[in-house]
């Protein structure tokens, strides 16, 4: 049985079971995943991870973080029925990010992070609400709140690993994540929604370069815990196609809370969506050739399309429109999985490809029609498991590239990837989103730079000369 039908096989039997956001069907992903107990601690730890798993699962987390902060700012402002849902989903975020360095520094530690974070979460959700609200004294003391927790949070990160996690280059971290989140949530609160979604974008981004910053550093300080990493070229490749479709099923969701309510932003977020399709056919041109790529968008393209007019017949309870619009789309997902077995018929075998597209055409429909029904507690469940399966997919299809064209997959490690065993030779945490970043210098610089390149133009101005002081 070759990879992606394994991988495939595991996606059908145990997806179900894997809706603890952290995981990834991995021993490492379990270890960042699940809720530690209190025996466990930094000493407990034993065994080695996976340094690409961790590096992914840090990512996952932090991913999270900013997607579920996009749909409470999204439903907050707009008051709809499922803001106290996704709040709390967004807040067990918080205990899975505390959960995720247990094994390293210890219980006390998971859960004083995970405090921090949860009080990053209520500020900002206070700052929203005076903001919509337009009261300027709580908009004030709000914002003076919040920047003040970033700047607990990075001292804390700073104390636990002071060699990797440098106390000012956290603190521009964690700033800069504010200045955009805030950019982020004044711009909706506007109305401007094509600023918005490209504010998402770079608050995005950012979060990618904090979460290899968190796991290089805790890779740094920890060398034996961790496997041999892949190559550079692997490395990026696993990570962009996962980036890839994850956009697209975050896109999707948004579209789906857009259209389920009429919301005035659901061009702008039918844009965007439609937009990853084309970027998802992009990734494969480099491999398959434009024709290849210019065909999986067109199918792709058709795939959001057709969940469009199938949301729509569902919202308008036209039975019959909704199993054509059904069986239009179903028939779709088996086009691109004709098309994926074309172009690598041994890395991605048909009927490895139909179930994993009938499995996420499944759950999106369900994910939807719970969304439609206002269970929103199991609507934010079904997304988590949407998340699960196409991050196995996105990796599956990375595992069919390199096995197809190997010679395009070997050479060095990434910097900040260890060898198990082996003393680690870079001196810096990297805290942007490239993957081979040189010196704590750079990484400075370059945040510096962006943090002055991306202003944020609040509802009024919010202490800027205050927070000049604090933070310059």
């Amino acid at each position: 049985m070759n990879v992606l039908h394994r991988r495939a096989t595991i996606c059908i039997t145990l997806a179900v079971l894997m809706i603890l956001i952290g995981g990834l069907a991995t021993p490492a992903t379990t270890t960042l995943a699940t809720s530690a107990t209190s025996s466990t601690s930094a000493t407990a730890a034993t065994g080695t991870t996976s340094a690409l798993d961790f590096r992914n699962a840090m990512r996952q987390l932090w991913e999270d973080h900013v997607t579920w902060t996009r749909m409470y700012i999204v439903s907050a402002l707009a008051n709809q029925p499922d803001k106290d849902a996704t709040a709390q989903r967004l807040l067990r975020n918080q205990e899975d990010i505390g959960n995720a360095i247990k094994p390293f520094y210890g219980d006390a530690a998971g859960d004083k992070l995970t405090a921090l974070l949860k009080d990053h979460i209520l500020e900002a959700a206070t700052l929203l609400e005076a903001a919509k609200g337009g009261d300027n004294k709580v908009l004030q003391a709000a914002s003076d709140a919040w920047y003040a927790n970033a700047n607990d949070i990075a001292a804390f990160l700073n104390s636990a690993n002071p060699k990797a996690w440098p106390l000012d280059v956290m603190q521009m971290g964690m700033k800069m994540h504010l200045d955009m989140t805030l950019q982020e949530a004044v711009t909706h609160l506007k109305g401007d929604y094509t600023a918005d979604v490209a504010d998402y974008d770079k608050v995005y981004e950012h979060i990618l370069g904090l979460a290899d910053t968190v796991s290089a550093g805790i890779m740094s300080q920890f060398p034996d815990r961790f496997t041999a990493a892949p190559s550079d070229a692997d490395v990026s490749l696993h990570q962009a196609m996962r980036k890839l479709w994850e956009d697209h099923i975050t896109w999707t969701r948004l579209f789906i809370l857009s259209a389920a309510a009429d919301s005035p932003d659901k061009d702008a977020t039918t844009q965007r969506l439609l937009q990853n399709q084309v970027d998802l056919g992009n990734a494969i041109k480099p491999y398959y050739g434009d024709a290849a790529g210019d065909k999986l968008t067109a199918l792709l393209r058709d795939h959001i399309l057709g969940a469009a007019s199938l949301l729509t017949a569902a919202k308008a309870g036209d039975n019959a429109a909704v199993q054509a619009a059904s069986d239009a789309w179903y028939a779709n997902a088996n086009d691109i999985a004709a098309f994926l077995n074309s172009a690598n018929p041994n890395g991605w075998p048909l009927d490895a490809m139909q179930m994993s597209m009938k499995m996420h055409l499944d759950q999106t429909l369900t994910e939807a029609v719970d969304r439609l029904k206002g269970d929103y507690a199991a609507d934010i469940a079904d997304y988590d498991k949407v998340q699960e399966h196409i991050l196995m997919m996105a990796d599956a299809l990375s595992d069919g590239i390199v096995s197809q064209f190997p010679d395009n997959f070997s050479g060095a490690t990434v910097a900040g990837m260890p060898r198990t065993g082996g003393a680690q030779g870079y001196n810096s945490a990297p805290l942007a989103w490239l993957l081979t970043l040189g010196s704590l210098a750079l990484v400075a610089m370059g945040l510096w730079v962006l943090r002055r390149g991306v202003p944020v133009e609040p509802v009024r101005e919010i202490g800027e000369e205050a927070d000049r002081k604090r933070f310059d």
